[in-house]
Formats: C-alpha cells, sequence, structure tokens
C-alpha cells in the first residue's frame, strides 16, 4: 500500500541511488514546513547510498581540499530517503551516507546527489519571550553562520532513532545541560523538508524558565567549562532576539548572509503558525490540538 507524503502526493517506498536522486530533485524545487505536534518516527533502510565512481571521485577530491590538516572526521550521516506520513504521525526513512558528501552536496550549485541530511533543532523561548539563536565558531564547517541550536540525527549507542532524544542532546552539548533543567517544556513543533540544499528538518519548540540574562549567563559559564576541559565550544555566540515579526525581520536583514536557509520559511513565511505554536506552548492556555497547518514555499 502506497503511503502520502507530508505534502499530500502518493507515492511508494523508496530505496536505492535512483530514487534518492528523485526525491532531491522534488525537494531542491521548493522548501515545506508543517506543523504538527506529532512526533517525527524515524526509520533505518536497509541499505546505504551508493554511487558511481565519478561523483564519489568529486567527494573525495573536495574532501581531501577542504581537509587538508585533519579538522573534521568523516563520519556517517543520516539522510533522507523519503519523508511520509501513516496513521501516527510523519515518517522519515534513512539511508546512510557520510560527511564528506554532505559537505560536497552543500556546495554542489548542480544539485547532482543532494544529501537530504536530517537535522533536529529546537526553537528556545525564555521566560521574557526571545527566541535564541547560535551563532557558529570559527572551527566548525560553517563559521559565523546562525542558526538554531540542534545539529544531525544520530543513532544511538543503544541503536536507537529517536529525533527527540537527539535535539535534547544536541541542545546541551551546544548550551549546556542547564537549558534541560526541571522547568524546561520540550514538544515537537513542525518537520521541513526541500530547499535548497534538501535537508530535512525536524523542530522542537523549548519554553525556558530563565529569563534572556539568565540563558546567556548560563551559555557563558558553559563555554568557559568547554574551554576549560580542552573542548572547542560550537557556538561562538548565543543572539537573544525578541518574538515578534518585526524583531526578527529586522535581525535577518541585519544578518542575511549568515542566517541559515530554514530560518526564514519557519519564522517569517511560517510566523501564524509558528508564532501560535511556541507562545500557546509557553503560556500553556491553548489544546496542543488546537493548532496545525502547512506552507509550500518558493525558494529563496
Amino acid at each position: 500500500m502506497k503511503n502520502k507524503t507530508a505534502s499530500g502526493v502518493a507515492e511508494g517506498r523508496s530505496s536505492g541511488l535512483k530514487s534518492f536522486k528523485r526525491h532531491a530533485e522534488q525537494d531542491n524545487a521548493m522548501s515545506r514546513i508543517n506543523f504538527s505536534n506529532q512526533e517525527v518516527r524515524l526509520v533505518l533502510g536497509k541499505s546505504a547510498i551508493t554511487f558511481p565512481d565519478g561523483y564519489r571521485s568529486k567527494v573525495e577530491k573536495h574532501w581531501a581540499r577542504i581537509n587538508d590538516n585533519g579538522q573534521f572526521f568523516n563520519g556517517p550521516v543520516l539522510a533522507a530517503s523519503s519523508v511520509t506520513t501513516d496513521g501516527s504521525g510523519p515518517v522519515v526513512e534513512l539511508s546512510l551516507t557520510d560527511y564528506a558528501h554532505y559537505l560536497y552536496a552543500a556546495q554542489d550549485l548542480s544539485h547532482e546527489f543532494d544529501c537530504r541530511a536530517v537535522f533536529c533543532a529546537a526553537a528556545i523561548v525564555t521566560s521574557d519571550n526571545h527566541l535564541l539563536f547560535g551563532e557558529m565558531a570559527g572551527h566548525t564547517s560553517a563559521p559565523g553562520q546562525i542558526q538554531l541550536p540542534g545539529g544531525g540525527v544520530e543513532m544511538g549507542t543503544d541503536g536507537e532513532l529517536d529525533a527527540r532524544t537527539c535535539c535534547q542532546r544536541e541542545v546541551a552539548e551546544e548550551l549546556g545541560r542547564e537549558f534541560l533543567r526541571e522547568g524546561a517544556r520540550f514538544r515537537p513543533v513542525s518537520l521541513k523538508y526541500g530547499g535548497n540544499l534538501s535537508t530535512v528538518g525536524i523542530f522542537y519548540a523549548l519554553s525556558l524558565d530563565m529569563t534572556t540574562e539568565q540563558a546567556q549567563d548560563s551559555f557563558a559559564r558553559y563555554q568557559s567549562e568547554q574551554l576549560a576541559a580542552g573542548a572547542l565550544p560550537e557556538f561562538d555566540r548565543l543572539h537573544a532576539v525578541k518574538f515578534d515579526l518585526k524583531a526578527l525581520n529586522q535581525f535577518f536583514r541585519l544578518n542575511k548572509d549568515r542566517i541559515v536557509d530554514y530560518l526564514a520559511p519557519l519564522l517569517e513565511a511560517g510566523w501564524d503558525e509558528a508564532s501560535a505554536a511556541l507562545l500557546s506552548f509557553k503560556a500553556e492556555t491553548t489544546s496542543p490540538d488546537t493548532w496545525s497547518g502547512s506552507h509550500v514555499l518558493e525558494p529563496r
């Protein structure tokens, strides 16, 4: 039986190079943000992604060029081979590729084989209504990029694939465990797929019981602890922006060359649904079943 994709188009399960390339070409045409409070289920497919020798050679040459000092590790990356829905909610089927492919595909303007890497990220709202964004450090693969705290979906040590666990782990690693202390509330907000890099993003809302000043102080302490332990923080800076559309518009304009591609579709074009989801959750005055919606957005 065929499943329905999150855009409502019927299609069967996909696997292998042909279907992977087809889905990447379709997704690259537009970004889709599907707002839902349902957990996204992750399923690992039976085979890894394989490419023709000619394409793999391009990936390896690019990797050798950007990693001549050995600063990056070519570890496994989980990429989406399909995005569907069933009776329990969204389902993302995953295939294994690697970080070298991810970095090559990110700069490949021809989009020969987009990686469709799957990541999770947290939209964090402080108790005084500010949204937090991290600025990537200079030693990372995207120095200066401004994004929500989060990272690639990874398999747990027990072999489990769980988006919520991955997102909470990323928040703790990037900002410190204080951000997940008792009083913080966490729930699904939306699923993003398509766009310039064809990535698939799983977004959660994290409502803090900390003010903006307390969050900044906690992050600064965590940075100091990391440096004292000989670790390099992933974020150089934590930006706090008032959670209203005008303030976000201004922040995005001022930093337009550094904003990650999903922020504008999620928080500008999707403002009505995003603000309703985040603020109703924060205030705990609205049933989670009262908001849902989707946008199909032209690429920016």
